[in-house]
């Protein structure tokens, strides 16, 4: 059997490019695991390189067949407008203890939706009176699951070393008592209240390799990738945007060609959502202010291509809309424009539009004065 993207999982749940109407906010739900869902999860593709050693857990002898079906456990498939982005499990073996297991989509790792999936599920554990603690193992070598389950209250009570797939591994054991999660979950909402979220504008290979070479400020994509690592790093929320051009003929940013794909650098960091536009402002046909909202965004943050175009537009309209506005000069950039109007050079067009944003719109400030706020 082909493995099953999360893309193709979606069909025919969205459209591919333009939705209409505008799309929401993708929510994850928990649903009660079926035998047809484990199908499915069996034939997700491979992890990354980097996670390759958790890919057992997804295949036949691992997690679904150990657990689905054993008495006491309950086992969910999370779903995310209306695909599965992932999995977990809570098997109550010990009086007052349950067992936690997660797994999520391997195109969906380091995407946030861990997180989400981890705290319903706990959420769910506590909701029996007598459970008063959840427990799991993580490997040694994962840091990134490590300190995402300490962010949710777990503590390292002790080490272990368990057999899988007739290979030795060590793994840490971790614990959370019903206070500590409470608690956990406390910060995580007070954290998405009043909070800043990235937007990464239409950075697609047509500025790089296509009709409309961006050519000021040097260096801008470094600038905008170093954005990116550090919203990670914060754990600010970053949104990627691409354009779509609506004409069947049109030159630019078609769905499909080369041009209208995001850069490699782009696909490969972690982000929260893409919403795809077909106008300059991001706001516009889109998902995107409701999402701001339901992630309770008060801040949002304006890398990416073109300056006077999307990232503009984008930035009066997050601004109109009642946000603050952070226009980042060195990780936005456009180039040479000559029209019936006249001629501009790519130096003098992002100069102006960074002044007139300073005017009113927005905060302008440097990738290096952005990163020391943070």
């Amino acid at each position: 059997m082909r493995p099953v993207t999360f893309a193709e999982s979606l069909a025919p749940h969205r459209t591919a490019f333009h939705p209409s109407p505008p799309k929401l906010p993708c929510m994850i739900t928990l649903c009660p695991l079926t035998g047809p869902d484990i199908s499915v999860i069996k034939s997700w593709p491979p992890y990354p390189t980097e996670f390759a050693g958790l890919d057992y857990a997804l295949r036949d002898r691992g997690w679904l067949d150990e657990y689905t079906g054993k008495p006491g456990t309950e086992a969910f498939v999370a779903r995310e407008d209306g695909a599965m982005a992932g999995f977990s499990i809570l098997s109550f073996e010990t009086a007052g203890c349950a067992e936690f297991r997660i797994a999520l989509h391997p195109e969906l790792v380091g995407h946030g939706r861990g997180k989400e999936i981890a705290l319903l599920t706990l959420r769910h554990g506590f909701s029996r009176p007598d459970i008063r603690s959840i427990r799991l193992i993580v490997r040694k070598t994962n840091l990134r699951a490590q300190k995402l389950y300490a962010s949710l209250g777990f503590e390292n009570v002790g080490e272990c070393t368990e057999e899988v797939q007739k290979t030795p591994v060590e793994f840490y054991r971790m614990t959370v008592s019903r206070d500590r999660f409470m608690l956990a979950e406390q910060k995580v909402q007070d954290a998405k209240k009043g909070r800043e979220a990235v937007l990464v504008i239409d950075v697609q290979n047509e500025y790089f390799t296509g009709h409309l070479p961006v050519t000021h400020p040097k260096g801008s994509l470094d600038n905008i990738l170093s954005v990116m690592d550090a919203a990670r790093d914060h754990h600010i929320p970053v949104v990627v945007i691409r354009h779509s051009s609506t004409a069947p003929d049109a030159p630019t940013f078609r769905p499909g060609t080369h041009g209208w794909e995001l850069l490699d650098e782009i696909k490969c960091r972690p982000y929260d959502i893409l919403i795809e536009k077909t106008l300059p402002g991001s706001f516009t046909g889109t998902g995107l202010g409701a999402w701001l909202e339901g992630n309770g965004i008060a801040k949002v943050t304006i890398v990416g291509y073109m300056t006077q175009m999307c990232c503009d537009t984008t930035a009066r309209q997050a601004f109109h809309r009642g946000y603050a506005v952070q226009f980042i000069s060195d990780a936005t950039g456009t180039l040479a424009f000559s029209n019936a109007a006249g001629t501009v050079t790519a130096e003098e067009l992002h100069r102006a539009i960074c002044v007139t944003q300073a005017m009113r719109f927005s905060a302008v400030m440097t990738t290096r004065e952005w990163r020391a706020g943070h």
